[in-house]
C-alpha cells in the first residue's frame, strides 16, 4: 500500500559505503570529545558577525574566524589573491582563462601551498563578490592544512577535504556554493564550485546531525534540491539506523 512506501536513500549503496567510512574515519581522527561537540555553521552573524563590503579585507576576516571554528591553533597562514576573470587589455584584447580541448574553464576558487617556508592560500578575486562561497573556499582550503599540513594523510584527498569541510560544519557553505549562476554580459552562465555531487554533500550533512543529534532547524538555509536530499537522507537514517 502507499502509505508503507519506505524512504529512499538519495545516493547508491556503493557511495555510502565509501561516505560512511570517510565520516568515521574523520570521527576518529578528530576524537569523540571534540567530534561530537562541532556545530553546524549557518550563514548569521552568530558565527560570522561582519557586514561584507566584497573587498580582501573580508576574506581576511573569514580566514581568521574559520581558523577558530575549525580549531586550527598555532598555525599562521598567509593569503593571497589571484584572478580567472577575464582581463581587457590596453589595445582592446580580452584575456581569458585557459580552457580545455572540451571548452571547460580551468579555474579554481582557491588553492592551498606548504613549502618549508609557509603555509599559503590563495582565493580566486571573484570569490570575494560572494561571502558564502568564499566561506566555503576558506574552509576547503583550511581543510587541506587539517589533513596534509597536520600529516593526517600523506597524498591529497579533494573527496575526503571536503568532508572534513562539512564535519567542521560547513555543509551550508559546501552544498550552496555546488552550483552558481552568474551574469557574463552575453547571457547566464553556470559554474560548479567544490568536488562532491549535491546529494553526497546533503548525506554527509544527514549523517553528521543524525550521528550528533543535532537540532535540524538549521536545515531552512538550504538551497531547494540540497534541503530535498537532506531531508530524504535524514529521514532514512532514522527509520534504519537508530
Amino acid at each position: 500500500m502507499f502509505w508503507n512506501k519506505k524512504t529512499k536513500l538519495p545516493i547508491t549503496k556503493e557511495d555510502k559505503v565509501w561516505v560512511d567510512e570517510d565520516l568515521i574515519w574523520l570521527r576518529t581522527e578528530f576524537g569523540e570529545e571534540h567530534f561530537m561537540e562541532i556545530r553546524t555553521v549557518t550563514p548569521t552573524k552568530d558565527f560570522y558577525d561582519r557586514t561584507f563590503d566584497g573587498t580582501e579585507k573580508d576574506a581576511e576576516f573569514i580566514l581568521k574566524r574559520t581558523m577558530e571554528l575549525m580549531n586550527i591553533r598555532e598555525t599562521e597562514i598567509k593569503l593571497e589573491f589571484f584572478s580567472d576573470q577575464p582581463i581587457e587589455m590596453a589595445d582592446g584584447t580580452i584575456l581569458t582563462t585557459p580552457a580545455d580541448i572540451n571548452g571547460s574553464w580551468k579555474s579554481a576558487s582557491g588553492t592551498y601551498q606548504q613549502t618549508k617556508k609557509e603555509t599559503l592560500i590563495s582565493i580566486e578575486r571573484g570569490q570575494l563578490k560572494n561571502p558564502v562561497s568564499l566561506i566555503a573556499t576558506i574552509s576547503h582550503e583550511l581543510s587541506h592544512q587539517i589533513l596534509l599540513g597536520e600529516n593526517r594523510i600523506e597524498e591529497n584527498d579533494e573527496f575526503l577535504t571536503d568532508f572534513t569541510a562539512i564535519t567542521y560544519g560547513f555543509g551550508i557553505f559546501i552544498g550552496n556554493s555546488r552550483f552558481q549562476f552568474s551574469s557574463q554580459g552575453f547571457g547566464w552562465q553556470s559554474s560548479s564550485q567544490g568536488y562532491l555531487p549535491e546529494q553526497i554533500i546533503a548525506y554527509a550533512m544527514a549523517w553528521l546531525s543524525n550521528e550528533r543529534n543535532e537540532k535540524r532547524d538549521y536545515s531552512q538555509f538550504l538551497d531547494k534540491s540540497l534541503k530535498k536530499y537532506f531531508d530524504q537522507s535524514l529521514d532514512w537514517l532514522i527509520e534504519n539506523e537508530k
